[in-house]
């Protein structure tokens, strides 16, 4: 399960998979409300593994504290393990490190990306002599998901892309409240690309899901839908171009 906890990045990646590329005002998510929602969802289900991310999750600190505190008092043995990941760009404050040197299970997972990581050093030095976990994945490029413009293309075609998609069997994602197929899916109808339709999401406020066997069953459809959804038709994650990791762009990206 992925869960976005901020739009706010300090790099400006041009090739960035989840979007982040297209938001010319980011926003924090609401703490409360990604609580609310990871207490729905623990009720019905165990998480094997919880990556929270943005963006850029040590930009929004007081939301990262405010959920790892939740974790520790409240979610217990609901979830397998815990993972952040960062661009290695921000050392985080002393009230974040020690939430997360007594969060059990929690590893930060840094993407190395050569001098724009710029504290990566320092920061797992400090994991490192507070024992936090962490981990380096030193990418040497990253799969070119293309642009956010229609593809030209029969239904056929769309269909083979999603039944082959990484990102719908691993990225589930939590984010503003709802539950999506991927992190691509939730970014593009934030950003207005596509219209959010009720059969590809699950609502946690949704009064049909108060009891946790209706979530269950709900969630359960969701990842094992058969059926392409609609963000699929602007995707190109099966075209196996590879591209330089990390470029970065002077400003935002309009949407096309």
């Amino acid at each position: 399960l992925d869960v976005v906890i901020t739009e706010c990045c300090t790099l400006r990646c041009r090739n960035c998979a989840n979007l982040m590329q297209y938001y010319h005002h980011p926003e924090n998510t609401d703490a409360d409300e990604m609580i609310f929602s990871m207490r729905k969802l623990f009720s019905a289900f165990m998480v094997k593994q919880l990556n929270i991310l943005g963006g850029e999750p040590f930009v929004c600190q007081k939301n990262l504290v405010r959920i790892l505190e939740y974790l520790n008092e409240e979610a217990g043995d609901r979830y397998g393990e815990v993972v952040i990941i960062t661009n290695g760009t921000i050392i985080p404050s002393e009230e974040c490190l020690n939430i997360m040197k007594t969060t059990p299970r929690l590893k930060v997972l840094f993407s190395n990306y050569g001098e724009l990581s710029s504290k990566l050093e320092e920061f797992t030095g400090i994991c490192k002599r507070m024992g936090i976990a962490c981990d380096v994945v030193d990418t040497e490029f990253w799969w070119d998901f293309g642009d956010l413009s229609q593809r030209v293309e029969n239904e056929r075609q769309t269909q083979r892309r999603y039944d082959a998609c990484f990102s719908r069997r691993h990225c589930t994602t939590l984010y503003r409240g709802k539950l999506y197929v991927c992190p691509r899916q939730a970014h593009a109808i934030r950003l207005g690309v596509i219209l959010e339709n009720s059969s590809e999401t699950v609502c946690f406020s949704d009064p049909e899901y108060e009891e946790p066997k209706a979530l269950y069953d709900a969630v359960y459809r969701l990842i094992d839908r058969k059926n392409r959804i609609s963000a699929c038709a602007r995707c190109g994650c099966d075209c196996d171009v590879k591209i330089p990791r990390a470029v970065q762009t002077e400003r935002p990206l309009d949407v096309t």
